[in-house]
């Protein structure tokens, strides 16, 4: 192998594969990146056995230049050396030994065998089995993938689930104290129902371009792949069967109060730091007492007792109750919903609360569970 390449072209491809790349992988290969040229394209890949990225780059005879075709894999270390290059970075592999230089600049580099790299599986690129547009990708995992276990208990609760029915796609998520839920039209005549953990969405999240298309192939029973134009990203599902949430959800309510999001939000971030103090910065329990206005507050005998008062827009059905939950838990479901208005709809002191925007193009919820307090 021998080519040229535009240094912020290479250490942009070498960051696109290495989130998923472990210099202490128990499997040596692992700890490195593939990468192979061939006369029409540069093909990087890093993975962990469980998730990989791989990412294509064409040769175009400018900013990358195919002297002689091959592959190798190189030592993850090489991304931070590229990041600092300044010019085009030539790479001419002999036997196992990467010589890589640019300008005056020369290191040669101990590589792996690229036949015993792990082989990705085939997918047909036309066959999709469900199409998305990025931003519409990037809400459903910001509303939904947040609310996951991090605990390894029960690890079906890491995951999120999404179930592709009729014409609806719905996804949801649940730690058992808190749950996500949103749902769109399904652009798929498939019905499918799988659990993708949040970690590896979180990962998609932040390394796909979601301005462009998402197309999602489901190729077995355990993995799945998304692309997006030249970005492929392969995550293994998780197993088991994913708890019936629907009957977690309250149909009907005894008050329904609609509140200016953001004003409920930064009054509640404002309380949370006392709250906070009584667990280590945990979370924190908040009281919110409806009679009149939404009167927020927190009590803990380390440092005192805080109280804030916001005006609602409307309510209907109770006028005056109180409730209590994890300052935590509805500052991450505040977050995840972008309308101007949300409504909090009560159900009993120890009841589960919904949070729903009054305007959405998903149709979404977020719940939470209260806390007892003495």
């Amino acid at each position: 192998m021998h080519i040229k390449i535009n240094h912020s072209v290479l250490s942009d491809a070498l960051k696109k594969v290495e989130k998923v790349v472990n210099a202490k992988h128990n499997i040596p290969i692992l700890q490195g990146i593939y990468m192979e040229a061939t006369n029409e394209e540069l093909i990087f890949i890093g993975s962990d056995s469980n998730e990989s990225f791989r990412f294509h780059v064409p040769v175009d005879g400018e900013n990358v230049e195919v002297y002689e075709p091959g592959k190798t894999v190189l030592p993850k270390q090489v991304t931070e050396t590229v990041k600092r290059f300044k010019k085009d970075i030539t790479l001419k592999l002999d036997g196992f030994t990467l010589l890589l230089q640019s300008g005056r600049s020369k290191f040669n580099l101990n590589t792996f065998d690229p036949e015993e790299f792990p082989k990705l599986p085939d997918f047909a690129i036309e066959e999709s089995t469900l199409f998305l547009k990025g931003t519409d990708l990037s809400n459903l995992i910001k509303k939904t993938g947040f609310a996951a276990a991090d605990s390894e208990i029960r690890p079906i609760l890491t995951g999120v689930c999404l179930d592709l029915s009729g014409d609806c796609m719905q996804m949801v998520c649940t730690d058992s104290h808190r749950l996500g839920k949103v749902q769109v039209r399904n652009t798929s005549d498939r019905d499918l129902k799988f659990v993708i953990p949040a970690k590896s969405l979180d990962k998609l999240n932040k390394t796909f371009d979601l301005q462009e298309d998402v197309h999602i192939y489901c190729e077995s029973e355990n993995q799945l792949i998304f692309r997006s134009c030249s970005l492929v990203f392969y995550c293994r599902l998780l197993e088991g069967t994913y708890p019936d949430t629907s009957r977690l959800i309250p149909q009907d309510f005894k008050a329904e109060m609609k509140i200016n999001r953001k004003v409920f939000l930064d009054e509640i971030e404002i309380i949370r730091g006392i709250a906070n103090n009584a667990d280590n910065g945990q979370g924190g329990v908040i009281k919110l007492h409806v009679n009149g206005a939404a009167t927020i507050s927190s009590y803990t005998a380390q440092t005192g007792k805080g109280e804030s008062v916001v005006d609602y827009e409307s309510l209907e059905g109770e006028d005056n109750f109180t409730i209590s939950f994890s300052g935590k838990y509805i500052v991450d479901a505040l977050k995840a919903i972008d309308d101007e208005f949300i409504s909090f709809k009560f159900n009993g002191e120890m009841r589960p609360f919904l949070l729903t925007p009054c305007e959405s193009e998903y149709e979404e919820l977020q719940l939470v569970l209260p806390v007892r307090t003495q």
